[in-house]
């Protein structure tokens, strides 16, 4: 059997479901799916793991399946995190010790990511990315790659992003409890960020906005770096729930409603059209207008969209009348949103968010709902692959008998 270097595995374990990835390292390129799972979630709240067990059962359930579909066992994954409990500082640290070999070297340049992060305590909070912005040598400052520069110590500003120490360890206890060994934490708006933006876009200054069930996740970019992140509690959840609290139904009744009729605008509707719901204890259904189910939605999509209007004015993005603002995420399919949040968020250009990237994607998973999972595996490959690179470890793929018989089987299949 190949090894497990060969094979990335990502696990996105959302509010609504759990979407698990396998994909296998290319030579060069970008890497392949392998298998993927998705079921139902459970043990998620607003983003955050309430009960360890039952999410690990999810978790579980993915994993059985890529066994039954590719014959692999998953022995460590990546796994997303998010909540309104995720906090980010810019902060400034100087390394006095880094140039000492003559010139900035590239190891030097690797390793700082790890220095600025071991250095600190935080009281209550874990440590999830340690990302670089900008360099300053002998008081210039925006330099982007100090690498070969003759200095005498260095200054690095970083956009150090933290998650609340309790929530990270129940994630951390369901990755467990399922036998998996959990690789890396990665935050999942900017996993979701890999999967859509392109470095040209992350240059000019762009935002991405993933609507989840349980929150709102924005990443911001600006000059190639990540610079502002931040975490809205209100997802497709909310949508769910205005309908259960308005009219008393039982939630899976309200998703269906909402998936079946939903839309945020209402000159799209029939304005006789009435559907069919049944209050909780009640044996018989009742008609409501369906105008009214989205008057619901377009009430609760303009109050996301005015909060994500004011976070990515927080974070600068307006200043540039230039920047892209990606809306992804699967409460970003309402019918109706996308055009609204392009009505309601000027002076900037706003796009669709679609996962792209990974070699042998299937239309399933070129869905905005699965962002974060495919963005998991963009991240883990690129910064494995940088690891290796600076091991000087040369690609073993093609070396793996079993890896290419199992390729080999999938395309013929």
């Amino acid at each position: 059997m190949g090894t497990d270097s060969e094979l990335i595995a990502a696990i996105d374990v959302g509010s609504t479901k759990v979407c698990t990835i396998l994909a296998r390292k290319s030579r060069g390129g970008f890497p392949e799916v392998v298998s993927y799972s998705v079921v139902p979630s459970f043990g998620v709240t607003k983003g955050n793991v309430v009960d360890a067990n039952a999410a690990s059962q999810a978790i579980r359930k993915t994993m059985s399946e890529i066994r039954s579909d590719v014959g692999v066992d998953v022995k460590s994954a990546y796994v997303g995190i998010t909540g309104s409990h995720i906090g980010y500082e810019n902060r400034v640290d100087y390394f006095s010790d880094i140039g000492r070999q003559g010139v900035v070297t590239l190891d030097e340049i690797a390793k700082i990511p790890s220095m600025v992060s071991d250095g600190l305590q935080i009281p209550g909070r874990a440590i999830i990315h340690s990302l670089p912005i900008h360099y300053g040598v002998d008081g210039h400052d925006g330099i982007k790659n100090p690498v070969g520069m003759h200095v005498t110590g260095l200054e690095v500003t970083t956009h150090l992003i933290t998650a609340d120490s309790y929530f990270a360890d129940k994630l951390r206890e369901a990755v467990t409890l399922s036998g998996i060994e959990l690789k890396s934490m990665v935050l999942e708006p900017f996993a979701s960020s890999e999967a859509i933006l392109t470095q040209t876009e992350k240059d000019i200054g762009s935002a991405v906005v993933d609507i989840g069930g349980g929150t709102t996740d924005i990443v911001l970019f600006r000059n190639g770096s990540v610079v502002f992140t931040a975490a809205i509690p209100v997802g497709g959840f909310q949508f769910t729930n205005d309908i259960c609290l308005t009219y008393n139904v039982e939630f899976p009744d309200a998703e269906e409603a909402k998936l079946r009729y939903g839309h945020t605008n209402l000159a799209a509707v029939d304005l006789m059209e009435v559907v069919p719901i049944s209050p909780v204890g009640s044996s018989a259904n009742i008609e409501i207008r369906r105008r009214d189910i989205c008057q619901l939605m377009r009430e609760r999509a303009v109050e996301l969209i005015r909060l994500v209007d004011l976070k990515l004015q927080q974070g600068g993005l307006k200043e540039n009348p230039n920047s892209l603002v990606y809306i992804t995420g699967g409460a970003s399919q309402l019918p109706g949103f996308y055009e609204m949040a392009e009505q309601f968020i000027p002076n900037c250009q706003v796009r669709r968010g679609i996962p792209d990237f990974l070699m042998r994607m299937t239309d399933e998973l070129r869905k905005p709902c699965y962002s974060t999972a495919v963005g998991m595996i963009l991240h883990a490959f690129r910064s494995e692959s940088s690891a290796e690179r600076q091991l000087g470890i040369k690609d073993t793929v093609e070396d793996s008998g079993f890896l290419r018989r199992l390729m080999n089987g999938l395309r013929l299949g």
